[in-house]
């Protein structure tokens, strides 16, 4: 471990800890990163979003870490999102909380607003939804998860900025227990759902937003480009492909899915290429803790180097006799680790157990049980 200068203050709903390494030249740079690197992540138990941030313009190179407290809000906070200079924070209902979506200055960390799920007429689709995941589209429309009432939620673009921002659009049954979304390079959006122990979906742009009214009884209900399950009908089938996935980024050309586990861990990373009009998957992992337990949230991103880069959010990394957050043993704002991956990390050598990139304070980037742990990662 480092030798470690610390300095701890309050500032606003803050609360923030810098350390210095004591020689710059044995820090491990984040991969990747050439100047900053900042992680965001959501804090399901402890209602908070911490922000690690590392610092590579200085000698030493420093690192900190930033709570953003939500608690005054009643939100548990599941994913977590940069659009446009603004921190969205999606936050559902499980213990006392709100299915609602925040917004808060990207810069000052104060907040702006809150998206409620009133659609144009006042009829309300967040309450009782689960809200999981979030993600913006090629066109700046905002889309979110209802867990609970197998739903894609979509605010436009165009009404973000109002005082209470309005849905537009309810898409149905696109997947069942709908949970992370990602958008392909191709603008078409994945998404993951938990219908019959888990299914993967992939829609075109021009479907997900095709013209019409798909509100108040009038639901759009698309057919996907693709789909692969466990043994979903009308679905490519493999029979244990999935176990209860969280989550889903789109990475070296390919759709990498997380199969947390729900009550018992997963430990298993799919990924997915598109094959003759059909999804091949290879499945990474299999042994708890080389490296998967419970794994969640997945995030790629790409640094100034051009590099690559995949994050796993898992909530049950290292956690003795882990239940993903089930039990109330299981249930802490300090557990589990958000990892990442380097290209030569996720070879087919390495499918039973990918090794994790490690750099300097990797050990600080704690994360949170229960929750899907949506993370969103910058690199500079």
């Amino acid at each position: 471990m480092l030798n470690l200068l610390y300095r701890l203050a309050v500032v606003g709903i803050t609360c923030v800890a810098t350390m210095a390494a004591a020689s710059a030249a044995t820090v491990v740079p984040v991969g990747g990163a050439t100047n900053h690197a900042t992680i965001w992540v959501p804090d399901y138990y402890g209602r908070t979003v911490n922000i690690y941030k590392f610092d590579y313009t200085v000698n030493p190179a420093t690192f900190k870490i930033t709570r953003m407290n939500l608690a005054p809000r009643n939100c548990n906070p599941n994913s977590v999102t940069l659009h446009g200079g603004l921190i969205y924070v999606v936050c559902n209902s499980d213990f006392d909380g709100l299915d609602q979506i925040l917004v808060y200055s990207g810069t000052r960390l104060t907040y702006v607003r809150a998206i409620t799920g009133v659609d144009i007429d006042g009829n309300q689709y967040f309450d009782g939804a689960s809200l999981i995941g979030i993600l913006f589209d090629a066109h700046g429309n905002l889309w979110t998860t209802g867990y609970n009432t197998n739903t894609l939620l979509r605010v436009p673009a165009a009404n973000l900025t109002q005082t209470n921002p309005r849905i537009d659009r309810e898409v149905i049954d696109s997947p069942d227990s709908p949970a992370g979304l990602a958008m392909g390079g191709d603008h078409s959006i994945w998404v993951v759902g938990q219908f019959q122990g888990g299914i993967v979906l992939n829609f075109t742009d021009a479907v997900l937003n095709q013209p019409g009214s798909f509100l108040q009884g009038n639901p759009l209900n698309p057919s996907p480009r693709y789909c692969i399950s466990n043994n979903a009908p009308g679905c490519q089938q493999i029979t244990g492909l999935f176990d209860q996935p969280e989550g889903v980024a789109i990475y070296g050309g390919a759709a990498w899915v997380t199969n947390n586990g729900g009550n018992a861990p997963g430990k298993t990373m799919v990924r997915l290429t598109v094959s003759d009009d059909e999804l091949s998957a290879i499945t990474y992992g299999g042994t708890q803790n080389r490296p998967f337990a419970c794994p969640g949230g997945i995030f790629a991103a790409v640094g100034t180097n051009k590099t690559e880069t995949l994050w796993v959010n898992d909530e049950g990394f290292g956690v003795a006799g882990t239940d993903c957050g089930a039990s109330n043993a299981d249930q802490s704002a300090n557990t589990g680790l958000v990892m990442e991956f380097l290209p030569q990390d996720l070879t087919l050598p390495h499918k039973s157990a990918p090794p994790i990139y490690r750099f300097s304070y990797e050990s600080y980037l704690r994360t949170s049980s229960p929750g899907f742990g949506g993370i969103f990662v910058q690199l500079d």
